[in-house]
């Protein structure tokens, strides 16, 4: 059995441990309660599985790729995708959203029916690149709370700064898209740095990131990803402290698909980074900054 690093935590404090697992293993899902939500003295955040992320920051709530809501049953997420194990926690039950961020337009990143709900609800701001941008316009997002991204705007928002990284995600072969077509989030708080880079080729702009607590693995070795060699470069040149791998584990895919990589294939390239390789479960709590020794 290969050894497994993660962090488990809860709203009182974190433990570093190490388990048993193999990546063939089936995550396990675990419910985000309405307790994550509330006002708080510190940051915590959590893989909603797939790409998605949650964040809050003393009361400030940012979601990023929220891909929280099922299809025509509990079995299927929205996008139609077989899941693989349940969504931690689903648009309509989300009690707060201060910022949507979205990265890309690709089905696993942008999914409208989340979009709707969430919009409909809470009323929150949402940040995104042109394409998906045009789809919120197209379902009603209300102009003075949709941002268009540009390469390296900020945004306060609460006890945040969110900071726009570039992005090249041109895996299609007619129209691909181009810079600013796709985005990553440096989310800065007052507890630590968290970066998701989305999707992305390796562009040399990304390692000029620098001061990153947290990092984003993404473990899609496929083109016009990151990839787990491209995703290690990051971790080295950001100075992250722990990587948390995404893309994989989510949806019913083929093995060595966007979605279907096995996260144990990254262990060469992260094996002698400082950083530690982080595999939670999705909905599984971490804070910052996190406890390491």
């Amino acid at each position: 059995m290969k050894r497994r690093n993660f962090l488990r935590s809860t709203l009182f404090g974190a433990v570093a441990m190490q388990l048993n697992f193999t990546a063939k293993e089936k995550l396990k899902t675990i419910q985000i309660d309405n307790s994550f939500f509330d006002k708080r003295e510190d940051t915590i955040f959590t893989w909603l599985g797939m790409a998605g992320a949650l964040i809050n920051c003393r009361g400030t709530i940012i979601f990023i790729d929220p891909l929280i809501s099922y299809g025509a049953d509990n079995e299927t997420c929205e996008t139609g995708n077989r899941l693989l194990v349940p969504l931690p926690v689903t648009a309509d039950k989300v009690p707060k959203a201060d910022v949507i961020c979205y990265t890309h337009a690709d089905s696993d990143h942008y999914a409208e029916k989340t979009a709707k709900i969430l919009n409909s609800k809470l009323a929150p701001k949402f940040i995104a690149p042109g394409p998906v941008s045009e789809k919120l316009d197209k379902i009603g997002i209300e102009k003075n709370r949709l941002i268009r991204i540009k390469d390296y705007a900020i945004y306060t928002i609460g006890n945040v700064e969110i900071m726009i990284t570039p992005a090249l995600h041109d895996w299609q072969k007619v129209d691909p898209w181009k810079r600013e077509d796709c985005c990553g989030y440096l989310i800065k708080t007052p507890d630590g740095t968290i970066w998701h880079p989305g999707d992305s080729r390796l562009i040399p702009e990304l390692e000029e990131i620098k001061n990153v607590d947290i990092l984003f693995f993404d473990v899609a070795a496929v083109d016009s990803h990151l990839g787990p060699e491209g995703s290690a470069r990051l971790a080295k040149t950001s100075g992250a402290k722990a990587m948390i791998a995404y893309h994989y584990g989510t949806f019913d895919l083929p093995p060595g698909s966007y979605g279907g990589c096995d996260p144990d294939d990254s262990l060469p390239y992260v094996k002698d980074l400082k950083a530690v390789f982080l595999k939670p479960d999705p909905g599984e709590i971490l804070k910052l900054p996190l406890n390491l020794k």
